[in-house]
């Protein structure tokens, strides 16, 4: 059940009902604590970017509380929560093999277990990537704003530190079980 969604009408993302609060800009101060911003890691809840692949895009929040996290991108929307995962698809998946053979799964929640070999699912995400960041930028804070990865290639920004996050498996009348559906058909981090 998503918490936040009594509060939200039929339709909304809850990315468009976190509240903002207000951030620091991102700095090139002469002194950040790499191993500060790394220790502080998932001690807030945040809203996260990420780009990769073939300048595909996916946009955010995590909840530091539990751990759980949405995100959606071009065609989809995809929470985590717990070992489990949801899709929603809402257009044809980028990365199809076979275009059209998700049609019946449109506007449901696809639920599966979170795979074990794509970065999106590592259970340290969105904070996986500052851990091994090859070049990181920080907010006058502190903390992460932006990393840069080369394997996988990617880049992730972090922003709106503290806003107030819920996330949580949709209902259960809207979730159906698809065995065929390939979380790879939304991108290369999935």
């Amino acid at each position: 059940m998503l918490l936040a969604s009594a509060f939200a009408p039929a339709g909304c993302s809850l990315l468009e009902k976190a509240p903002v609060v207000a951030q620091p800009p991102a700095t090139t101060s002469p002194t950040p604590d790499p191993a500060q911003a790394v220790a502080r890691l998932g001690q807030e809840s945040a809203r996260f970017t990420v780009v990769f692949g073939e300048a595909e895009k996916v946009s955010g929040v995590i909840d530091q509380a539990t751990g759980n996290w949405e995100m959606t991108g071009d065609g989809y929307v995809v929470r985590r929560v717990g070992a489990d995962v949801y899709v929603k698809l809402t257009g044809e998946p980028p990365h199809s093999v076979f275009p059209g053979q998700y049609g019946d799964d449109l506007g449901k929640w696809v639920h599966l277990a979170a795979p074990s070999d794509a970065p999106a699912f590592d259970r340290d995400f969105p904070w996986a990537p500052a851990r091994k960041a090859a070049a990181a930028e920080f907010d006058v804070a502190g903390r992460f704003s932006r990393v840069t990865l080369r394997d996988p290639a990617m880049v992730v920004s972090y922003s709106h530190y503290g806003t107030v996050v819920q996330v949580a498996a949709p209902p259960a009348d809207q979730t159906i079980e698809d065995h065929l559906f390939t979380p790879g058909s939304l991108g290369s981090i999935f």
